[in-house]
């Protein structure tokens, strides 16, 4: 079943009347003018390159740590943001530099996946706001993905999205003053690994065992994951590509993660992923959260193995690995809305809420 919210439901109706997205979408010909000035200082437009890596380091730091005080962008991770096999850097994505060669605003419009969903991403210098750089570039990005969807040739439905945490009250008035509308809330969840970590509540099925995270395993939790994850809101299948890429950055921890097999590992019987939680371990982010701390980045169960235990038997595992590694709390984002009654299990399991950020979009 595909898991659409009733204001997405509305947008379906003018694909299913015959309208193509290219011609819902609405798309200029031409991207609008950004300030060539702002608080009586020159603003340098261009798109950004990979030789930019170390301005926009500095400037989503400095930026950081107003708009997300308690989690640092490594260089790594900013260096990772800016590439995508469906984004062309130089055309979709733009920087603002001033006089004197600073990084003052970036923003990109990132296809989500294949055809239908672009996600707005961008930044201004702290002490550069107040002045419409932020509003001028998001009307820029929604531009770009109006003639990204424009291009894709779907006719099926499709959304601009943009997010910011709950508390960024000036982002989400900006989204709010551009016509976005509130689609989705994601809840930040920590739990201390002071506290029992209770055992599971039943045993594992017949030939399922956990086993930490291997290189051989890859490709299997790779399929594995894009099946546990078919039909969540906003989510699309990971290429092998993105996948290897992803679990090459240092923040990347196999050996906590857990996964969930069958099979003998034979030829005849191959291993084969069914479930798994994959975790980072970045300790930039340390002191601003207390101390040592884990990010369990991806959470799920192929759907035919659902409702045998074993989300909670790999979280527990998982998080036993995590306590004898000297982690002091484990933290997980989820969709509030998840249908598969996800925060339901993670509050059984001693999580709680630290924070939410809310998914902006419009539906074309």
């Amino acid at each position: 079943m595909t898991d659409f919210a009733p204001d997405e439901m509305r947008a379906r109706e003018p694909a299913e009347a015959g309208a193509t997205l290219a011609e819902r979408a609405g798309a200029p010909a031409v991207l609008p003018e950004l300030p060539a000035s702002a608080a009586a200082q020159v603003l340098h437009w261009r798109p950004p390159s990979m030789a930019d890596l170390d301005l926009l380091h500095t400037l989503m730091r400095v930026a950081g740590e107003v708009d997300h005080p308690r989690e640092v962008y490594s260089r790594e991770l900013v260096e990772r943001g800016l590439t995508g096999e469906r984004f062309d850097l130089s055309a979709d994505a733009v920087i603002a530099l001033s006089d004197g060669g600073e990084a003052v605003a970036y923003g990109e419009a990132k296809p989500a996946d294949a055809e239908t969903g672009v996600f707005l991403d961008g930044v201004v210098h702290p002490g550069w706001r107040g002045h419409g750089i932020g509003r001028a570039l998001l009307s820029w990005q929604e531009a770009r993905a109006r003639q990204l969807l424009a291009a894709s040739g779907s006719d099926r439905p499709a959304r601009i999205a943009v997010g910011a945490r709950e508390e960024n009250e000036d982002a989400l008035s900006l989204f709010r003053a551009t016509g976005f509308q509130p689609v989705r809330w994601w809840l930040e969840l920590w739990r201390s690994l002071d506290e029992p970590i209770p055992e599971p509540g039943r045993a594992l099925p017949e030939g399922v065992s956990l086993r930490a995270y291997s290189a051989e395993l890859s490709e299997p939790t790779r399929l594995a994951m894009n099946d546990a994850f078919r039909g969540h809101w906003g989510s699309q299948p990971t290429t092998a590509q993105e996948w290897e890429e992803e679990h090459a950055l240092e923040a990347f921890a196999p050996h906590l993660s857990r996964l969930a097999v069958t099979g003998a590992g034979t030829a005849e019987e191959p291993h084969v992923v069914v479930g798994a939680v994959l975790i980072d371990v970045d300790e930039v982010d340390w002191e601003l959260n207390g101390g040592p701390f884990a990010y369990l980045a991806m959470i799920g169960v192929v759907h035919a193995w659902r409702g045998k235990g074993l989300s909670s038997a790999l979280l527990l595992s998982a998080l036993r690995a995590c306590r004898d590694a000297g982690m002091l709390n484990a933290a997980l984002d989820v969709d509030a809305a998840n249908p598969s009654g996800a925060v339901e299990m993670y509050s059984k399991l001693g999580f709680a809420e630290r924070e939410r950020s809310v998914t902006y979009a419009k539906h074309i």
